[in-house]
């Protein structure tokens, strides 16, 4: 087992003295709670039989002090096991986190935003309440248990049969409903993942939901998806609420046997009424911790199908394509900062092999320090494709990219990514004011002089100053901006960055057609002055037409480069996106 879940155990390490101490504590406790019996039982013989008030209240005293040494106890192991389940928790979530963001993004997607949310959420908590339950009784509940059985038949051996007997039933019972609850347990989590992945689709799209009137469509799946849940949570719920009444019932049997035995051997004097009680304070707290034992196993069951889903995320290999040759380009030139050979790439694993399935095939382009790519083409073409790959979100299954000279295999990411600028095509803001926001790319923040020149490039200053200046606030996902606005900010902080490469996914789609034109002037002007490379991605030729090299794509393949004059002479789909769009020039 310490193999099958080692990512969990070494969770486990700091918290050694709790897993030691915690148990200990118990253990101490049992062995009071085991005693506490037998000197009840002495009171019932010795002190009523013979009046003894002195020995009633020596007796008495000596339990309470028992008793307050066993709450001390108790105490102790509450404190061990909060300590070591909060820790082992916390520990575990950012050992999820940071292992999540060490995978690409197709594993990522192959595990599913739905499933990892609950990996880090509802089964890290239950992986705690194991921790906390399994400090708190794994060892107290079988040595009450044993302990019981074990005094029993010192006590008197025949009369003990009864409790073996009614322990042995238990046992059974406990067994059956854990075969069948182990196995529903996983499909109860997978369940919740279901409910996890439809309420945050709806959550996320519900403007879209209210604007076609499909509130009741969706509803109807949230339902589906918590009927689901509910069913099969009740359903394992009702084989696990067996264990009280039959704990309950066997009890009560073993009860009513040990008296009916136990009243013939007292008339036979074999045995005092004293030992009788302490036999029936013994079933009581066999059969208590029997049922908690039960309900551990329950809780055990859940934690190990938790334990397995987490294990399964933390032993995931990050997807890392290595190069097939040298680490540097072979036929590298100095003045080049990016460069594709032969690049081919597929967004479904085990498809490499058929060209059906790539999104880009045999792509080759250089661009050199200082000048601006243009990647232009149909919708579907492989455009964002290009931007994702040279972020080396995806790994390529073909070919070679290269930076500054050196395949991107080579780079560390955070070295790589430090060297690029990204403004996607989907906008995101975090929480929190305009300034965290738009340094978010920097080691150390702008002057007030250079974030104002930066923000006016992105065409962005002056509704930042209505919003009340660089420190207004920005609500989570940037809601309290239009989606223009956002746009712009997005932009602009890939301009407040010191990166080499700024690239630009469609990243003016939101703006009207004179902010996108002042933007695309004030940009070239910013290239020039701060010498940085731009790939730039676009729908619209006006906007890349000013670019030193275009790339023309057309279903995953380049069918035309050139600059814009000797593409729209040359190259028939660019031309045809020239026509569409009125370009000057095209007839």
């Amino acid at each position: 087992m310490r193999k099958k879940y080692r990512e969990i155990f070494h969770e486990f390490r700091p918290y050694r003295m709790e897993f030691i101490l915690g148990p200990a504590a118990k253990l101490f406790e049992a062995i009071l709670e085991l005693i506490l019996p037998i000197l009840m039982g002495k009171i019932v013989d010795t002190g009523f039989s013979s009046e003894s008030r002195g020995f009633i209240l020596r007796t008495a005293l000596l339990m309470f002090g028992m008793a307050a040494m066993g709450l001390l106890a108790a105490a102790v192991c509450q404190y061990c096991a909060a300590r070591a389940s909060a820790g082992t928790g916390a520990r575990l979530r950012d050992r999820l986190l940071t292992q999540v963001n060490s995978l690409t993004v197709a594993q990522q997607e192959r595990c599913g935003v739905s499933f990892l949310n609950v990996a880090m959420t509802s089964d890290v908590n239950q992986v705690c309440t194991g921790v906390s339950m399994f400090i708190r009784l794994v060892f107290r509940a079988p040595f009450i248990t044993v302990g019981g059985i074990v005094a029993a038949i010192l006590l008197d051996a025949p009369m003990s049969v009864v409790i073996g007997i009614g322990s042995m039933l238990f046992l059974v019972t406990l067994l059956s409903i854990i075969r069948v609850t182990f196995l529903r347990y996983r499909i109860v989590q997978q369940k919740l993942d279901v409910i996890s992945s439809v309420v945050n689709e709806r959550l996320s799209g519900i403007r879209v939901v209210r604007a076609f009137s499909r509130e009741k469509h969706h509803q109807d799946l949230t339902d589906e998806a918590g009927e689901d849940y509910a069913q099969e949570t009740i359903s394992v719920a009702r084989y696990s609420a067996l264990l009280r009444p039959i704990t309950i019932l066997i009890m009560n049997a073993a009860v009513v046997c040990v008296l009916w035995v136990g009243g013939y051997r007292i008339d036979g004097g074999v045995i005092t009424a004293g030992l009788l009680l302490t036999f029936i304070n013994y079933i009581f707290s066999i059969f208590d911790e029997l049922n908690k034992l039960g309900n551990l196993v329950v809780i055990f069951s859940r934690s190990f199908v938790s334990a397995e889903r987490i294990e399964g995320v933390l032993e995931m290999v990050p997807e890392r394509r290595e190069p097939e040759s040298g680490a540097e380009a072979e036929d590298h030139d100095e003045r080049a900062i990016v460069k594709w050979k032969n690049v081919s790439f597929s967004y479904l694993s085990g498809k490499e092999d058929s060209e059906e399935y790539y999104a880009l095939k045999d792509v080759s382009f250089e661009l050199r320090k200082g000048e601006k790519l243009g990647i232009i083409g149909t919708t579907g073409s492989g455009k964002s494709t290009i931007i994702a790959l040279l972020l080396r979100l995806y790994e390529i299954n073909k070919g070679h990219i290269y930076v500054d000279g050196k395949s991107i295999a080579s780079l560390d990411e955070h070295v790589l990514r430090e060297k690029m600028a990204p403004v996607f095509q989907t906008t995101v803001l975090f929480e929190g004011t305009i300034r965290d926001n738009l340094n978010l790319g920097r080691k150390s923040p702008l002057s007030d002089e250079e974030l104002q020149a930066r923000c006016e490039v992105a065409q962005a200053w002056d509704f930042i100053c209505e919003k009340g200046g660089p420190d207004a606030r920005v609500e989570p996902k940037g809601k309290n901006f239009s989606g223009g606005q956002r746009q712009r900010l997005s932009i602009a902080r890939a301009l407040c960055s010191d990166s080499e490469i700024l690239l630009l996914d469609d990243a003016t789609a939101a703006l009207d057609k004179d902010t996108s034109a002042k933007f695309s002037e004030a940009l070239s002007e910013h290239v020039k002055t701060h010498q940085r490379t731009v790939v730039e991605v676009s729908s619209k030729i006006n906007e890349i037409a000013d670019s030193s090299w275009i790339i023309v794509l057309d279903n995953g393949s380049v069918v035309g480069q050139g600059r814009h004059e000797d593409l729209l002479r040359d190259c028939e789909a660019y031309t045809r996106i020239a026509k569409s769009q009125e370009m000057g020039g095209v007839e």
